[in-house]
């Protein structure tokens, strides 16, 4: 999950540098068919079959999420900095323990709850509702965290069955398609330079689903879900170095109440375990 939020980081930076220059869903129809392309050609590499799909379903489900969660994604980038973008769409793990109880039937106590609670408390931080600063694409990002997290459930409940390749294959697909309906909305031809940053955003895509759903297909979402939040750390250098965004106070203290909560409940769960 830690190299899983490397590559995530990876992948959103360069999207942010791509997102002044094309539309939202131009990105996400050439990121999805260099994604498909590189994981077609790896899973042939090693003899896997590309659509011997048990169910599916799950593939559908996951695919339509992401491509929610990516278009409410590219688009929060063209009005917010990268790490308040990333910090809000770190909900998604606290989300994802609440929808672990739900749907996964995972323990979560009261010490996680309390956790959970606190963490949203950091995610309004950050928003700061009622202030003059404002701005409704803070919605964007909270899109982002509630699709995030029904997808790693969804994620979750398909590792026992399908290879991470063949998921992360079917996602992109479903992502293409989604790009491609927006294909009359003001697509722009690609610059040469360009597409060496489409490249490394697709292979960073794959590397970091990879482990992603590795994971996810090794422990309970409760314990890796929190993990992710070493995510924000590579966006806040990130937006640093390549746009000068320097989180003021407020998003500092927002970003550590989220992170907190989320690695109190990564704690919690050591301990119980250890029991």
């Amino acid at each position: 999950m830690i190299l899983a939020g490397l590559f995530l980081s990876t992948n959103d930076a360069i999207t942010k540098w791509l997102v002044p220059n094309y539309p939202p869903g131009q990105i996400i129809f050439i990121q999805a068919i260099l994604i498909a392309t590189i994981v077609a050609i790896w899973m042939r590499f090693d003899g896997e079959a590309l659509f011997e799909i048990r169910h599916w379903r799950p593939h559908l489900y996951r695919g339509v999420l992401y491509a929610i969660g990516s278009f409410a994604f590219v688009n929060a980038l063209r009005f917010m900095p990268l790490a308040e973008v990333v910090a809000i769409a770190f909900a998604g793990p606290l989300f994802m323990t609440l929808f672990g109880r739900f749907f996964l039937k995972e323990s979560v106590g009261m010490h996680r709850l309390l956790a959970v609670s606190i963490g949203f408390f950091g995610v309004l931080i950050v928003i700061r509702p009622g202030s003059s600063l404002v701005h409704w694409s803070v919605l964007l990002p909270l899109i982002v965290a509630v699709a995030d997290a029904l997808r790693d459930i969804v994620t979750r409940t398909m590792t026992t069955k399908e290879s991470s390749k063949r998921i992360i294959l079917t996602t992109a697909i479903i992502l293409a398609l989604a790009g491609a309906a927006t294909s009359g909305d003001g697509w722009k031809p690609v610059q040469q330079t360009d597409l060496i940053w489409y490249g490394l955003c697709a292979a960073s895509f794959v590397i970091a689903h990879f482990f992603l759903i590795e994971a996810f297909r090794h422990a309970p979402v409760v314990v890796v879900a929190p993990f992710k939040y070493i995510q924000l750390i590579w966006s806040i250098l990130a937006g640093l170095f390549f746009w000068g965004e320097v989180p003021d106070t407020v998003v500092f203290i927002g970003i550590s109440v989220i992170a907190g909560s989320g690695l109190y409940i990564a704690w919690r769960e050591v301990q119980r375990n250890l029991k």
